[in-house]
């Protein structure tokens, strides 16, 4: 039970629970599988004919590196600050909304890779956007149709047009 004389905002230092600091750790130590499997998928691209100094490697290596940089520096951050408890940092309990929200937004991603084999780019994009932002709570046309578009005209015009990548 908490003390009476403390308002119940205010943060704990001591008392801190041991599964804290590794809980603390998880995203860290995800963000270094991923740059790992990051590395080994890029080892598999072939090099080809070397037109430009830049190999076809070198962008998911670039941000391989990032990734495992970033990750280090979350994990010597939770290693070494000092473990504070605050209320608002307990999670909520599980809601069967919040499960079935992130269930129908797995599948809609999902649904998204299989919509893409057989529809243009431009449209599969714009209806995950759709679904992804109904699925948030986005309600209203400027949520439903501008931002999908913005989004997928952006997407669409920065790898398709500006960097030539077959969409």
């Amino acid at each position: 039970m908490a003390d009476m004389t403390t308002p119940p905002d205010a943060p704990t230092t001591g008392g801190a629970r041991p599964g804290r600091r590794l809980r603390d750790l998880v995203p860290a130590a995800a963000g270094v599988a991923l740059s790992v499997v990051a590395f080994v998928l890029a080892a598999q691209i072939p090099e080809g004919a070397r037109l430009t100094q830049f190999s076809p490697r070198w962008w998911p290596e670039s941000l391989a590196v990032l990734l495992l940089s970033l990750s280090l520096v979350l994990a010597a951050g939770a290693l070494l600050r000092p473990t504070v408890v605050v209320a608002e940092d307990v999670p909520e309990t599980a809601t069967r909304q919040g499960t079935w929200r992130l269930v129908a937004m797995v599948a809609s991603i999902v649904g998204y890779g299989v919509l893409w084999y057989f529809v243009d780019f431009r449209v599969s994009t714009a209806v995950l956007f759709v679904a992804l932002t109904w699925l948030g709570g986005g309600r209203g046309w400027k949520a439903l149709l501008l931002f999908p578009v913005v989004v997928t005209t952006i997407l669409y015009l920065l790898f398709g047009v500006l960097l030539r990548v077959p969409l």
